[in-house]
């Protein structure tokens, strides 16, 4: 409601001022019903094939004036589907996950989970100008590498008769405090396509002998002469290694040169601390533990032992 009353204040001769007031003009403001729906992730999901629950990022915007209610769909493969696209699946853990707040980014699980969406009984209201963030969940069938899979989020109003109305299609009784609620020129509805990308990934690694030095600061290889090694590994085309892990025994007759371990150019303790490298005495091995890493991606280390 938009109220106006307008006062005037004057003077007759020497009496006190004097008030007077108009009457109350007042009119209510429609509601305009105006969803605005945006793919969040900057380049096609890398996905393995097949593989599960790879996650899409969308954000659901209330361009309106009024709170209102959105209900969610999910189609994959949109029609119509181009040539070579394959079709995601609905993600075995869920389809429609919406951000709780506790803690940024998609969380399945643990203290922060985001709630799964429901139809009818979770549908996201928003405040005008508010927004929040969706996660689409998908399978990826067993299909060919470099595929792209396409997954399209609607948002419809739920204001009874919005959703696909013409624009400016005037619902009486039913905007925000009673008024109008008004179509805008989205219809009431708004959707956005996310988009996946099927990549196998490709590990090599090459292990040299940069150099060898003896004790007379020649090249001859021979018992004292210290040889030093660089595993150089690859990591090609697109999504991501888990616990990538590199190991390597040293050769027999050899005896590692402590602290030489080196990893991308930073030297690495020989325990196992705080950095990904250490020598375990034990199994006189090299392990580097790198973790997640994603392609495409080169690690060089470098270490050095000496001929018994």
């Amino acid at each position: 409601m938009v109220t106006n009353v307008a006062t005037v204040n004057y003077l007759v001769g020497p009496s006190p001022p004097i008030t007077a007031t108009s009457n109350t003009v007042s009119f209510r403001v429609d509601e305009i019903i105006q969803p605005v729906l945006t793919w969040q992730d900057a380049t096609p999901i890398a996905v393995t094939t097949p593989g599960s629950n790879a996650v899409l990022t969308f954000l659901l915007t209330n361009g309106g004036n009024g709170s209102e209610a959105f209900g969610l769909t999910r189609t994959n493969g949109p029609a119509p589907l181009p040539s070579g696209n394959y079709t995601p699946l609905n993600g075995s853990i869920g389809s429609i996950y919406l951000e709780s707040g506790a803690l940024s980014g998609f969380q399945g699980s643990g203290p922060n989970a985001d709630p799964l969406y429901v139809a009818g009984s979770s549908d996201p209201t928003l405040a005008p100008n508010t927004n929040i963030t969706i996660y689409v969940i998908s399978n990826t069938p067993s299909v060919a590498n470099n595929l792209q899979g396409d997954v399209l989020l609607g948002a419809a109003a739920l204001t009874v008769g919005a959703a696909g109305a013409l624009p400016g299609t005037a619902l009486p009784g039913l905007g925000q405090g009673g008024g109008f609620a008004v179509v805008g020129s989205a219809r009431a509805q708004a959707d956005a396509t996310g988009s996946y990308i099927t990549s196998g990934l490709g590990l090599v690694m090459n292990k040299t002998v940069l150099k060898v030095r003896d004790a007379r600061g020649t090249s001859v290889v021979m018992p004292g002469a210290e040889i030093s090694y660089q595993i150089v590994a690859t990591l090609s085309g697109a999504g991501t290694a888990s616990n990538l892990a590199l190991i390597d025994p040293l050769p027999a007759l050899t005896t590692y040169v402590p602290g030489s371990m080196v990893v991308d150019g930073l030297v690495q303790t020989d325990a196992a601390d705080t950095d990904p490298a250490q020598f375990i005495a034990a199994t006189q091995t090299i392990s580097v533990s790198l973790g997640n890493v994603a392609a495409p991606a080169t690690v060089v280390i470098v270490f050095r032992a000496t001929i018994n």
